[in-house]
């Protein structure tokens, strides 16, 4: 088996072929390993809960520096990949499903209010070039700090409502709170890219569609706040809000499996779940989807004061980012993960906490009471005094192995801590950069295209990043047209490929396809180009191709990527 071969490797230096001669046994065992080995790919992760500090997660890390590029480091530090920043800022980014970075960009003639900014988005290819752009900054609406990528290739943005003072006093706003022109309340839009520069609004919500207020029977929206806690009182908090600003959310959230979404306020200090399944026109209402109550909040949690269950005593959340659910097959799946930007002062020295909460199984809840949990699941705040602080930006980030990845964005430090609370890693920029949040992703393999004819010739170009622990290290790209899964095990690694004919060719074949065999260059980089002629009896297939990386003095295998696929359309 490939993982037990002790054949004596050539000096690295040599060419791939002659890699190839020497380990051309190795892919005779990959049909019978599907037959003779079971087992699932393991993963270092402990009962929840439970005293287990494991080490650094393997994978790399993604920020951005404020006003800079974007940046991917691996687990030693170095950055192995860089997205050039080009004429705008950004905020929240992510990677999608295809290796694309999404990022919300500032627009010029961004309204003149504190922070998060943006009015656009952009889909950026690894190598820089930018796939779509779209643009929400207009004389009634613009996007601000965040998005939310959706399984249906549509993207959520969070967006301020360009509103009048007279607007807001009409709808219930107590004038003594509005010292500027202009009312920004939030709202979400549900954007389906449409062209390279274009895109279609097919679903939006709206904060003032579900307001409250008890200050003036006369004007719109009365009603006892105390009995409507599916509202936000339009009045709270009670002071003057700077710029206009009502809301200032900060952080989007999108829950496939219930179509519900996470919408994070700090100005009022709670997180809230709306229904996804809704019409635009059910969006509006107080009926209607899946839960039965349109657009309403289903869901608050934070501060209880400002539906008049509490007093400022019973406040939870202070100007906090990054809310978020704990994606499935990850240890605390399904709780909701907070970075508590002003969660206490100690001694003199204020700081900051990450927080973990249960998510409720329903949304059963009496008026009059707070919504719960009273008591937090997880938490970490650091043990020295005054060492864990950032006043805004931040988040935080559930790993596969259950430890948890963490921005203080106002310090420039991203540290991993396990369950207990070590640190089992920390990069710290020099200078320390101010950073909105950062992103962890266990992707090694990007592709430049993800459809292609069956009818004609193409080049495909793939971009290994396995990062500086690789470099030196062997590899092969290997390929399937039978799928993914159940992929090969390899130890406690698993190729993420079903062998077949096609695995066979790549492999035989790398003596003569462009860095599809080698030794991986400095930061653990390759790239490989292949060349399929015209396969029209595959067409409606889907190829897919990933990588192992070998140590070339053991021929343990050390590492496995993503895969990715290339559709064969007609």
């Amino acid at each position: 088996m490939l993982a037990k071969d002790r054949h004596a490797l050539p000096d690295t230096q040599q060419r791939p072929v002659s890699m190839l001669r020497r380990w051309s046994l190795t892919l005779a065992w990959v049909p019978i390993a599907i037959a003779t080995l079971g087992g699932e790919l393991l993963r270092s992760q402990g009962p929840l809960g439970a005293p287990v500090t494991a080490p650094a997660s393997p994978g790399h890390r993604m920020y951005s520096p404020w006003g800079g590029d974007t940046l991917l480091v691996d687990n030693t530090g170095a950055v192995v990949h860089t997205w050039p920043r080009g004429p705008r800022n950004v905020n929240g980014l992510y990677l999608g499903d295809d290796g694309s970075l999404w990022r919300a960009t500032r627009v010029p003639g961004s309204p003149p209010v504190f922070g998060g900014a943006q009015g656009g988005l952009q889909r950026v290819a690894l190598d820089g070039s930018i796939r779509w752009e779209y643009t929400l900054a207009s004389t009634t609406q613009w996007s601000h700090h965040d998005i939310a990528l959706l399984p249906n290739g549509n993207v959520l943005m969070i967006a301020w409502d360009l509103m009048t003072r007279t607007e807001a006093i009409a709808a219930g706003r107590d004038p003594a709170l509005l010292s500027t022109p202009q009312w920004l309340p939030d709202s979400i839009v549900e954007v389906q890219p449409t062209g390279p520069t274009a895109g279609a609004i097919v679903w939006e919500w709206h904060f003032m569609d579900h307001v409250v207020q008890d200050f003036d029977p006369a004007m719109a929206n009365f009603g006892e706040v105390d009995e409507h806690p599916e509202l936000l009182d339009i009045n709270f908090p009670p002071e003057d809000a700077q710029s206009g600003e009502w809301n200032h959310c900060n952080a989007l959230d999108y829950d496939p499996v219930r179509d519900l979404i996470m919408l994070n306020s700090p100005f009022q200090g709670e997180f809230y779940i709306i229904d996804h399944s809704t019409t635009t026109a059910e969006a509006a209402s107080h009926a209607g989807g899946t839960y039965g109550r349109g657009g309403d909040i289903l869901y608050r949690w934070g501060n209880p004061e400002a539906y008049r269950a509490g007093t400022g005593y019973d406040q939870k959340l202070f100007f906090q980012h990054g809310a978020h659910w704990v994606p499935p097959g990850l240890p605390g799946a399904g709780n909701v993960l907070i970075f508590n930007n002003e969660a206490g002062t100690l001694q003199g020295a204020q700081f900051s906490s990450v927080i973990e909460l249960e998510f409720p199984d329903s949304f059963a809840h009496v008026t009059g009471e707070a919504y719960g949990p009273e008591t937090l699941f997880w938490s970490y705040t650091h043990p020295t005094t005054g060492t864990f602080y950032s006043a805004g930006l931040s988040n935080a980030e559930r790993l596969p192995n259950g430890n948890t990845l963490v921005c203080s964005g106002g310090q420039g430090w991203l540290f991993e801590i396990s369950r207990t609370g070590e640190i089992v890693w920390e990069h710290r920029p020099s200078p320390q950069p101010l950073m909105f949040r950062t992103a962890y992703y266990e992707r090694y393999l990007w592709s430049d295209q993800e459809s292609t004819s069956a009818t004609g010739v193409t080049n495909v170009a793939f971009d290994l990043i396995a990062g500086t622990a690789q470099t030196g290290q062997a590899y092969f790209l290997l390929g399937s047209a039978s799928g993914t899964a159940p992929g090969v095990p390899l130890g406690a690694l698993e190729l993420p490929l079903i062998p077949d004919a096609y695995t066979r060719w790549t492999f035989t074949g790398a003596s003569v396809l462009p860095g599809f065999a080698g030794t991986l260059a400095p930061l653990g980089r390759a790239n490989a180009v292949l060349t399929l002629p015209a396969l029209p009896l595959l067409k409606g297939r889907t190829l897919h191709h990933a990588y192992l990386v070998l140590d070339t003095k053991t021929l343990q295998t050390v590492q496995v990527s993503n895969s990715v696929p290339l559709a064969l359309t007609p």
